[in-house]
């Protein structure tokens, strides 16, 4: 239970999920949290929870696709609170549709929020933690999907794998500044995101037969994996894409959809739904 006081703590895409319950953790902690989304009265939720698990959290409205926008509430958090200490880049959105089938301007969405969209908070928080010159601590969200093939997830999959990398240069880049930087590799959380795909059976039934753990993540695992990484306490860890998913990827990802390969110019992605582990 690492002691967050005195600590501000920025949280992007902390309107809901696994952003919601970091903030609370980290407000429970003693951090004062500055929760960002683009959803104003989900964010006003969200720091309205984190003043009743703490003190001191508000909410700032952004649009992490735009970078004068993120430039702009980076500033207002500096202003409000006079530093940033931690960062959890958190902000995301995916897709399902393979690649083949996806329109151009999906993919640049995805590109233009995943990737452009956390460099642009990554670097201006960067700024403000080496204008201050007191070093901090800043942890990325990518996805299993990073290191594994999701079947329809490849536009997602691939701008994640970019943050990873992102993220390892940053930890070079900072290391003189004394800022660590690590990023988390979800698997299946219960969150808006895959409340879609839990809320079916084959999908539910995949994925509980295929996870170790017997279970799929609560974002309250998550929060506390990004609240240690934030700290002092893991302040020898650098650099670093720690998993978070149950085992799920031991033996590759759980395939949502699936082909069968032997039907020669056939792209059915349900034609083995009917099957284990589906069935």
């Amino acid at each position: 239970m690492a002691d967050f006081e005195g600590k501000v703590a920025f949280v992007t895409g902390g309107a809901r999920g696994l952003g919601q319950a970091t903030c609370v953790e980290l407000a429970s902690r003693g951090a004062l949290v500055a929760v960002a989304d683009r959803k104003e009265e989900m964010a006003a939720e969200t720091a309205e929870l984190c003043n009743k698990a703490g003190k001191g959290s508000k909410h700032f409205v952004f649009d992490q696709a735009k970078a004068e926008s993120v430039e702009q509430c980076v500033a207002e958090v500096v202003a409000q609170y006079g530093q940033i200490d931690c960062l959890f880049a958190n902000a995301g959105t995916g897709k399902f549709v393979p690649l083949v089938d996806m329109k151009k301007s999906d993919w640049d969405m995805l590109v233009q929020i995943n990737l452009n969209g956390t460099f642009y908070v990554c670097q201006e928080v960067a700024k403000a933690m080496i204008k201050r010159g007191k070093g901090g601590r800043m942890v990325l969200t990518a996805s299993s999907g990073a290191r594994v093939v999701a079947d329809q997830l490849g536009a997602y999959c691939a701008t994640k794998a970019a943050v990873e990398m992102m993220m390892k240069h940053l930890a070079v880049e900072l290391g003189n500044y004394r800022i660590g930087v690590n990023a988390i590799l979800p698997g299946v959380i219960e969150t808006g995101m895959t409340v879609p795909m839990l809320s079916q059976e084959k999908w539910r039934n995949m994925l509980l037969r295929q996870t170790p753990a017997g279970r799929w993540g609560k974002p309250v695992d998550v929060a506390k994996l990004v609240a240690f990484l934030l700290s002092d306490d893991a302040g020898y860890i650098n650099g670093e894409g720690i998993m978070i998913d149950g085992g799920q990827t031991l033996h590759g990802f759980p395939r949502w959809y699936s082909l069968d390969y032997t039907k020669e110019n056939v792209c059915d992605w349900e034609a083995l739904f009917e099957e284990y582990p589906y069935k």
